[in-house]
């Protein structure tokens, strides 16, 4: 029963062996990796602010042994900035008055959000390969905190994503990615006026043949700065005296004010 056991165990060992040298093998096959950087990593918000333009630039390195494919590759980057949890409210006639009435919340939904691909996301893979990796306005995983009916969350849902691209907070632009040389890419990444200050980050995909072959993540801040910066962390970190100094400025201006039409 012994040797039996130990022929048992030995015939284990190779059938893992063989498991781990095809595994070994597949990741040899799909070699290829990405590179790439930004042009600023800290995007600074003054009181004259409309807007900022960040470029990436990236390049798809493959070693020796990468097998050749039938068609050329695809890359698809994300943006995803702070999250937050919004609540989306559903507005309903009463009386002849628009009144709020049915509202939900969702959690760890980014306050932007933008895809950019070098041709459409159907061409590029399946929606369930879409759907696992959250790539694309109809792929985001937008969950509200309370249980619901599906049908109830995709309406609140659709609401939600239909007000931030109204807003220019969620964006997809299937012609965003220009490939430069065949395996050199770049794209540029628009920030509007109203986004939100913390970490963002950008997440790149490499697709060939509908298969995703390497992924690759970079970061970057957006911070205010000067004045806005001051009062935007005394009212974070003391907001007893932001508060009294709000009011002091009140009472100033208020006196300045009946000052000058006393004069007049």
């Amino acid at each position: 029963m012994r040797a039996r056991g130990q022929g048992q165990l030995r015939l284990a060992a190779v059938l893992a062996m063989a498991c781990a040298a095809i595994f070994a093998g597949m990741l040899r096959a799909n070699a290829e990796t990405l590179v790439a950087a930004l042009s600023q990593e800290t995007v600074f918000i003054r009181s004259n602010f409309t807007g900022a333009s960040l470029t990436l630039f990236g390049s798809i390195e493959r070693d020796a042994s990468t097998v050749a494919r039938r068609q050329g590759y695809d890359v698809v980057t994300i943006v995803r900035g702070p999250d937050e949890w919004p609540v989306v409210r559903r507005k309903d006639r009463f009386s002849g008055i628009w009144l709020n009435r049915d509202a939900m919340r969702f959690r760890s939904v980014p306050t932007y959000y933008a895809v950019q691909s070098n041709r459409s996301l159907s061409l590029i893979a399946d929606p369930q390969v879409l759907s696992r990796y959250g790539i694309g306005l109809t792929h985001i995983d937008l969950q509200p905190v309370e249980e619901t009916l599906e049908a109830e969350r995709l309406v609140f849902a659709t609401a939600l994503v239909r007000l931030r691209l109204a807003n220019g907070l969620f964006s997809e632009a299937p012609s965003g990615v220009s490939f430069l040389t065949e395996r050199v890419f770049s794209t540029r990444i628009r920030l509007p006026s109203n986004i939100h200050i913390g970490p963002y980050r950008v997440e790149m995909y490499l697709f060939r043949d509908g298969a995703l072959l390497a992924r690759e993540t970079l970061h970057f801040g957006v911070r205010k700065t000067g004045l806005e910066s001051l009062l935007s962390e005394t009212s974070r970190n003391q907001p007893v005296v932001y508060g009294l100094g709000a009011v002091a400025i009140a009472i100033l201006l208020g006196w300045l004010a009946g000052l000058m039409f006393r004069q007049s």
